[in-house]
């Protein structure tokens, strides 16, 4: 952090604003933002000492909802902005400071209402939702930067939205820097060592009363983002296999026609994208074609299954020939 901002972090800067009063349209694929941070992270032991267990699940949880958006940046601003909501100063947790802004997040009112407009704030906040809940200012704030990122993910012009300084953004940055423990994950790169997750996200893909776990909602998001999808995704839902991942919340189905080169050919794409980013995307293992791909055994063998009667190139659902199935750990 700048020598000038030390004073600022103590005080200032602690009831600094979100300056824009309507964030920047558009969604964000991907971005670099030169740190390598991707939204699988986890904490480093700063940290983990220095966030309150609720603001840093929050925090975790928003950044699902901004595909490539790392938690660790929430955080920062989640620091700088109001030490994590425990700043005692004016417009932190009733009212307003002199800038007119408040919540620990600091939205002006007419910022924070036009995110709201936009993004449905997840259940589990206020009802209506408000600025001075860390849930949804934190999901708000998640929100407003993804948007703000653009279709090329420029990260420091999405900090630079939130507020107009470039000591902020590297500040922002720099604190990001030491919340972030694990190292950044590079395409090909394998990664086993996933802490469990419970399914708390609503599925995108079905009625939205079901659950699906953070990691799952994060690869929905990126395969949309990218136009992954085949015919449709669905991962929410009961099977007849008493093992399947898909009614715990950790698992997605991408259809494709089965009576279509192209559309197979599409299929292996997925997968294979699935595969390349399988440090990032936390994919446990791919079947498709009566092929079967696993993070741990990292080579196509066939699938076999006593329920679906697999290997059985008949079976065109069961041995998984008209979808790409992804577990997620």
């Amino acid at each position: 952090m700048h020598a000038k901002l030390a004073a600022t972090v103590l005080g200032a800067v602690i009831v600094v604003i979100v300056l824009v009063a309507a964030a920047v349209s558009g969604t964000v694929s991907t971005y670099l933002d030169g740190t390598g941070s991707t939204n699988t992270s986890q904490p480093s032991r700063a940290a983990l000492d220095d966030i309150p267990s609720h603001y840093l699940a929050l925090y975790r949880q928003a950044a699902t909802s901004c595909p490539g958006l790392d938690w660790s940046i929430l955080a920062a601003v989640g620091k700088i902005e109001t030490d994590h909501g425990r700043s005692t100063l004016p417009g932190v947790h009733k009212g307003e400071n002199e800038a007119h802004a408040g919540g620990p997040m600091q939205f002006l009112r007419s910022t924070f209402d036009s995110v709201v407009a936009r993004h449905p704030i997840p259940p589990g906040g206020s009802n209506p939702p408000s600025r001075y809940n860390p849930h949804d200012a934190i999901h708000a704030a998640g929100f407003y930067i993804c948007d703000a990122l653009g279709t090329d993910g420029e990260l420091r012009r999405a900090l630079f939205a939130y507020n107009h300084s470039d000591d902020y953004v590297d500040a922002v940055l720099a604190q990001a820097d030491t919340y972030r423990a694990a190292p950044a994950a590079h395409p090909g790169d394998i990664r086993l060592d996933w802490p469990p997750e419970q399914a708390t996200v609503p599925d995108p893909t079905t009625s939205g009363r079901e659950r699906i776990t953070p990691r799952t909602h994060a690869v929905v998001r990126a395969l949309q983002q990218r136009g992954l999808t085949g015919d449709g995704i669905v991962c929410f839902g009961r099977r007849p296999n008493p093992h399947s991942d898909h009614p715990q919340g950790r698992a997605c189905d991408i259809f494709v026609d089965p009576h279509n080169p192209a559309s197979v050919a599409e299929g292996w794409r997925i997968a294979s994208w699935l595969i390349e980013h399988q440090a990032r995307y936390a994919t446990a293992y791919l079947i498709y074609q009566g092929r079967y791909w696993s993070a741990s055994d990292p080579r196509w063998t066939t699938y076999r299954s006593t329920v679906y009667g697999c290997p059985n190139n008949a079976n065109l659902t069961g041995c998984h020939y008209d979808h790409v199935h992804v577990s997620v750990f």
